[in-house]
């Protein structure tokens, strides 16, 4: 055989032998991929599409939420909402939501800011807003205070659904300016270290009215940069509501708001797109793992849950600027981490991404001020730590959680010297 017989002969062993490679580590990947999603669909089954899909779903006749171009939204003050709960295609159930006080906060307003000792601020996402009868946490934390101090406590309640460190600080540079409190305690779950600025707003008028979340502070946003938050249908009032819930009839309002249900649905997840499928290959969770931090990270539209690109706040301009006028008002403040069932449970503080864990390694070096932390400051480990959620399948804190997280915060106020007790006895 000659030397170029040869030298063919070597390049289609080396061919041979690399595409034998290659088809291994697909192989290998690709079992891979198998294994992991099959430990992810025993571990999680809730993120994975089930068929057919639950028909539960509620609507509000009113939304929660109106434009604000600074802070994303505002709650508006003394706003009664009333809720139609659906299921299987009948009305189970109705609501009035009588919680927005007439400061546009949650909760009832519990005696007289200007007449009290100790005046506290408290901003927070939708573990301070999250309510049980208008019952939250920093109430809680009012009364335990109150006790604790021998001094009248008033403090006010900026939780916002959905809000992330970035519009917390936002929000507080115009409350502590109009307020001017004692103290400022921003509260914190562990996903709000990577929440981006959004907005909400209402567009279209009766039964085609939306309320959209949106990655632009506009009040009429394109649709590709938006999508719904909440189901609105003005025609389904509460007294509609009761009757067909009495009844278990069908009539033209349920018809039109299952429908609107669907059509809404489909539009902001389309195909299922927002749940893992064991069988659909257009996304890897193994490679979303690797490479993303997080399996699922493809399941959430990003105009409903937008993250943050960087690794440190001081990568943020508009941080930047609410830090430097939080600090320029001389008022005292902190940063308290409410850690949530499932850290509580593995009895750690934080069960933190890589993003997520450079994020709060910024905040405390750009704030200059430690992360003051929930396990520090109640007994651990707790026993039947599930009581602390509102429902099996939500996390929010229930009576007994919200007391849990009060007592929390205010030990870590008191033995840290935040508030003081009176000197009388």
């Amino acid at each position: 055989m000659g030397q170029h017989g040869m030298s063919r002969g070597r390049l289609r062993a080396v061919a041979a032998g690399s595409l034998l490679v290659m088809l291994g580590c697909l192989v290998g990947f690709v079992l891979s991929e198998a294994g992991f999603r099959s430990f992810l669909y025993v571990k999680y089954p809730g993120m994975f599409r089930r068929s057919p899909p639950d028909q539960r779903f509620a609507a509000y006749d009113v939304s929660h939420w109106e434009f604000d171009e600074r802070f994303g939204y505002v709650y508006p003050p003394g706003r009664v909402i009333h809720q139609t709960n659906v299921q299987d295609g009948r009305v189970t159930s109705c609501q009035r939501l009588d919680v927005i006080n007439k400061y546009g906060n949650i909760g009832p307003v519990v005696g007289d800011y200007h007449q009290a000792k100790v005046k506290v601020l408290v901003f927070g996402d939708s573990w301070s807003a999250f309510h049980h009868d208008g019952r939250t946490w920093p109430a809680f934390l009012q009364d335990i205070l109150e006790a604790r101090l021998n001094r009248k406590v008033h403090v006010v309640n900026f939780g916002r659904d959905g809000y992330g460190i970035l519009q917390m600080f936002d929000l507080a540079v115009a409350k502590i300016d109009e307020w001017k409190p004692d103290l400022v305690v921003f509260a914190f779950i562990s996903d709000d270290l990577t929440r981006a600025r959004f907005w909400r707003t209402v567009v279209g008028d009766g039964d085609e009215a939306r309320v959209l979340t949106t990655l632009e502070p506009v009040r009429n946003p394109a649709a590709r940069a938006s999508a719904d938050t909440f189901l609105l249908m003005p025609s389904a009032t509460y007294e509609w509501c009761k009757h067909a819930a009495a009844t278990r009839s069908t009539d033209a309002v349920l018809e039109r708001l299952i429908r609107k249900h669907h059509v809404l649905l489909e539009h902001n997840n389309p195909a299922g797109a927002g749940t893992a499928d064991v069988l659909n290959l257009s996304h890897s969770l193994l490679y979303n793992r690797l490479v993303r931090g997080d399996a699922f990270a493809f399941r959430l539209n990003p105009a409903i849950n937008p993250r943050v690109p960087y690794r440190s706040y001081a990568d943020d301009p508009g941080f930047l600027r609410s830090l430097e006028r939080i600090k320029a008002a001389g008022v005292p403040w902190t940063l308290f981490h409410l850690a949530y069932y499932p850290e509580i449970k593995a009895e750690k503080e934080y069960t933190l991404r890589g993003q997520q864990q450079a994020l709060l390694k910024s905040l405390e070096t750009m704030t200059g001020r430690r992360v003051l932390r929930t396990t520090d400051y109640i007994k651990m480990p707790v026993p039947r730590a599930e009581r602390m959620n509102a429902a099996p399948d939500n996390f929010h804190p229930s009576l007994w959680g919200m007391e849990l997280y009060a007592n929390a915060v205010a030990e870590a106020l008191v033995r840290n010297e935040l508030v003081k007790p009176s000197a009388r006895p």
